[in-house]
């Protein structure tokens, strides 16, 4: 076998092992099993209700059992046993073919014309005799030695067969004499006398409207018999629970096979389903609040997607409102940013052009000294341009990490505005994207305000990677403030604080005047890892 097959067939399996393990397999083979069961407890339900009908319209009492066996069997050999003399071949070739005796239940109708009926066949051994006791035939055959035909049988031949076998030969007529029940088995051994066709003798005073005639009755042979086995009252139990089991498994069989295809095809519409709403929750977790989960079916599941359409709905104009008030306050910043620093610096630059527009005939060097004021006041405005939008543009974090990506930004950032930064790093930990970014707009915006306000020469940051959580500091040794004291709170730290809000992190600000600002973030990992 190639790789190529090897690995198809392993993919095979893989696939086979996970639709099993998966909620179609499961709920499959959750309706198989309740199928199968419930069959089984219906057919065995079946079986004891038959069993029972057959039970109770079978009448295979011993007194039942003689009186069936007499009526059948002495009218076919009496005539044989009465010829003078008896003609034993004629017997033997009857018996020759006898298998044995049959005896019926009545019919259970079970619908129209089909009908059940149990049949209690060759379950009796017969020994035929003469009068004299002597051995003429045996069904079935072979239950006795050739050598023996034409001996007598003694009384003791069976267990249990003495008392019987004598009341036989003596002509009783009772029942009750000509059987017994013989241990352990549970078998019966019986014999029946077997009478010279009945010749009348004399007719005495009618009785009751009807004249009474008197036969002569000669004993010409008997016909013993003994149970193979004695189950319950005959019944052959066993066979017939087998028969009907093993139609019934056969059925069962199939009804699973058509039990699982419909449970099959049942789950596939729900798993087909609940998958739908699987990948609009992939979408959403993505961003895109645009798909939404397309489900018909007015039942619990189609409740469920109505209400997560209404939530993703909701998600996304709150997230489209969100968009518009970040948007709103970035300008709002951008504004004031611009305002407080290249707009006064600009203003601050046209006083020098005009002042050395004023000095330039009468005094030029005094004009040269406002212009290299003015070219100064220039290059800064340049400088927080730059810095400016540098910040405005995106973040590109995939293929480079956190780390890398603060530790290019911090180089470029010290440089431009001559201040000395520091990064140390304590231990790593991947995190996700969406929190490696606002991570990096925290240290973007942090360093920002170093370079706009603080007016440091040094800063610090520091990523310490602890065991349950991350703590990013950022520390310069700049002009600091009051944290206590009452301001107009800059667009910078708020900023940062939703930033730090948004991936479940802590922010925390502390500053001193003349001791320089320290911004602690915290953030746990729990939430970041998932």
């Amino acid at each position: 076998m190639s790789s190529k097959a090897k690995q198809r067939r392993k993919k095979c399996l893989r696939k086979f092992r996970f639709s099993i393990r998966s909620l179609r397999g499961k709920m499959t083979l959750s309706y198989s099993l309740v199928t199968i069961g419930a069959l089984l407890v219906a057919e065995i339900a079946l079986v004891v209700i038959v069993m029972s009908y057959f039970a109770n319209n079978i009448d295979l009492t011993p007194e039942t059992l003689i009186a069936n066996l007499t009526a059948e069997w002495t009218p076919q050999i009496q005539d044989y046993l009465s010829q003078n003399p008896p003609d034993v071949d004629g017997v033997r070739e009857y018996l020759e073919d006898v298998q044995g005796s049959v005896i019926e239940t009545k019919p259970l109708l079970i619908f129209g014309n089909l009908e059940l009926q149990m049949k209690v066949q060759d379950f009796l051994n017969f020994y035929y005799l003469l009068a004299d006791r002597t051995v003429v035939a045996a069904i079935p055959h072979g239950i006795i030695p050739d050598e023996e035909l034409g001996k007598k049988l003694p009384f003791n031949y069976l267990p249990g067969l003495e008392e019987p076998y004598r009341a036989a030969l003596r002509g009783v007529g009772d029942q009750d004499q000509l059987y017994a029940a013989v241990e352990p088995g549970h078998r019966i051994v019986g014999a029946i006398p077997v009478f010279r066709d009945e010749t009348p003798l004399a007719e005495t005073p009618p009785v009751s409207g009807k004249p009474v005639i008197e036969v002569e009755r000669n004993l010409v042979g008997v016909i013993v018999f003994t149970t193979k086995r004695f189950p319950w009252e005959f019944l052959p139990i066993s066979e017939v629970t087998i028969y009907i089991a093993r139609s019934l498994l056969i059925f069962t069989f199939f009804a699973g096979i058509i039990g699982s295809i419909f449970g099959l095809l049942t789950a596939r519409g729900l798993t087909k389903r609940i998958s739908n709403v699987s990948d609009a929750a992939h979408s959403w977790a993505r961003g895109d609040f645009s798909v939404m989960i397309r489900d018909t079916v007015t039942d619990d599941i189609g409740r469920l997607t109505n209400d997560l359409n209404s939530m993703a709905e909701q998600l996304e104009n709150l997230l489209d409102r969100r968009l518009e008030i970040t948007v709103l306050q970035e300008r709002n910043r951008l504004a004031r940013d611009l305002h407080d620093s290249v707009k006064q610096q600009t203003f601050a630059a046209s006083a020098q052009l005009g002042a050395a527009k004023a000095h330039f005939r009468n005094n030029p060097q005094q004009a040269l000294y406002h212009l290299e004021e003015a070219e100064i006041l220039i290059a800064q405005v340049r400088q927080e341009l730059t810095d400016l939008i540098q910040e405005l543009r995106p973040v590109e974090m995939k293929g480079k990490g956190l780390l890398p990506a603060v530790q290019e930004y911090a180089e470029n950032w010290s440089k431009r505005n001559y201040v000395l930064l520091n990064m140390n790093i304590r231990g790593e930990r991947s995190l996700p994207l969406n929190v490696e970014k606002s991570l990096f707009r925290i240290v973007q915006e942090a360093l920002a305000n170093v370079a706009w306000h603080s007016h440091a020469s040094k800063v610090d940051i520091v990523f310490n990677f602890r065991s349950d959580f991350l703590l990013l500091t950022i520390r310069d040794n700049g002009d600091g403030f009051n944290v206590d004291q009452p301001r107009k709170q800059g667009m910078g730290l708020r900023s940062m604080q939703e930033r730090a809000e948004l991936i479940s992190g802590e922010l925390i600000v502390d500053s001193r005047v003349n001791l320089g600002t320290k911004i602690i973030v915290k953030c746990p990992y729990p939430k970041l890892e998932l």
